[in-house]
């Protein structure tokens, strides 16, 4: 009897453990990022970005400010609500995904927007489970790791982000768009050659 008591233990342990996950992502329990001690509202994006390096973690409106600096080389938006209804206009977030606003975001949907931002159409698993919401955040975060704006060790899409590897996410994005000539040309007006001659 106490035989059967013992081997039963690990399955009696993954059972539980199952359920337990089950339960966390079935109540959307979620982690809120810490509050900074300076308002991130009240920075203008240069500084704003210099916030984000040192934060523990990166809550879903911080990402979304800073994903629309990369996309657009600002933010001009005043609440979460525009933000995200930008985003999610764009296909760059999903509703689906049901972030709120001071929630600590995860990689996968970070990279997701990043990925959209940057117009990288991804492998065919990106392409065909991507496109349906099958899979979207981790599919992209495995793009990005495998064309190297994520390193290698960047851990599991569902983990939560930190300032640090969102900055220098936000960095090789950046140089990706101006590589790929993803910004547009600035339209200089030039002086008549006849001034510029004198």
């Amino acid at each position: 009897m106490w035989a059967l008591r013992v081997r039963a233990w690990p399955q009696l342990a993954a059972v539980s453990a199952m359920a337990g996950m089950v339960c966390l992502m079935v109540s959307g329990c979620a982690v809120t990022a810490p509050r900074g001690e300076i308002d991130p509202a009240s920075l203008a994006d240069a500084e704003f970005l210099n916030y984000l390096a040192d934060r523990s973690l990166v809550s879903t409106d911080e990402a979304y400010r800073a994903v629309l600096i990369l996309a657009d080389g600002q933010d001009g938006r005043e609440s979460f609500e525009q933000r995200q209804g930008e985003l999610q206009g764009r296909d760059m977030a999903r509703s689906a995904w049901a972030l709120g606003p001071d929630q600590a975001v995860d990689k996968g949907s970070v990279a997701f927007m990043v990925m959209r931002a940057c117009q990288i159409k991804g492998g065919l698993n990106t392409r065909l489970l991507g496109s349906w919401g099958l899979g979207d955040r981790r599919y992209a975060f495995r793009e990005l790791r495998f064309i190297g704006l994520l390193p290698e060790q960047a851990g599991v899409d569902h983990e939560l982000m930190t300032g640090g590897e969102l900055v220098g996410l936000l960095h090789k994005a950046d140089e990706y768009m101006e590589k790929a000539e993803l910004y547009p040309a600035v339209e200089v007006e030039m002086p008549p050659a006849s001034a510029v001659a004198r």
